[in-house]
């Protein structure tokens, strides 16, 4: 990509195929009428499985791999500076965790209804390129989203403003290559095992 227009096309692109997104987008019931469907928005962007991992001490040994992890997948690709770019990566994602709610935030059903018209998330949530974002995402026939947590996407769409064009690509680049480890062949079948099977998960074993 060139600009920060065309990853807004990826992260629309992201539901159908390999690529990472700061905001997850799905079609559901309505949850106050049940009788139609609606367009749902939440907060996505992590590499690990939860903010907390980002930012409490105790899960210091699992940043500590995930970002050596981050490295190897970025060398592995053939990534300009693998090690300097990771650490930008990693740096990114625990903004983007300090941005998010919580579980328990999330669970909240009372706080996580909130209807924005299309037209206004780039005055509610500016420094993103919506419109190409939701065209992307096939979506753009939706005249609204319900966004689940609200007061995190300005905050995530000011860090995707503020971040530097290559911070953003080796983002990419990095989840891209991750979600396709283990279709690849076999140094980053084995990586990709080794961090998120056996190390986070206790997988002893890959499959034959």
């Amino acid at each position: 990509v060139a600009d920060k227009d065309g990853l807004a096309d990826l992260m629309g692109k992201a539901a159908g195929g390999a690529a990472a997104t700061l905001f997850r987008l799905g079609v559901s019931d309505d949850q106050r009428d049940p009788d139609n469907y609606t367009l749902y928005m939440s907060q996505s962007g992590l590499g690990l499985g939860d903010r907390q991992m980002y930012l409490d001490e105790k899960f210091a040994p699992q940043r500590e791999r995930y970002l050596a992890y981050i490295a190897q997948m970025l060398e592995l690709a053939g990534w300009d500076d693998p090690a300097g770019s990771a650490q930008r990566v990693f740096d990114f994602e625990k903004a983007v965790a300090e941005a998010h709610w919580t579980r328990a935030e999330s669970r909240d059903r009372s706080r996580t209804y909130n209807p924005v018209e299309r037209a206004d998330f780039a005055t509610t949530a500016p420094g993103f390129p919506w419109e190409h974002y939701f065209a992307a995402s096939g979506v753009d026939a939706a005249t609204r989203a319900v966004v689940r947590q609200d007061s995190a996407m300005p905050k995530m769409a000011k860090l995707f403003a503020d971040a530097d064009l290559a911070t953003l690509k080796a983002w990419q680049a990095f989840h891209v290559t991750d979600q396709a480890a283990p279709l690849l062949s076999k140094a980053f079948v084995d990586a990709h095992f080794d961090f998120r099977s056996k190390f986070l998960s206790g997988q002893p074993e890959q499959r034959e």
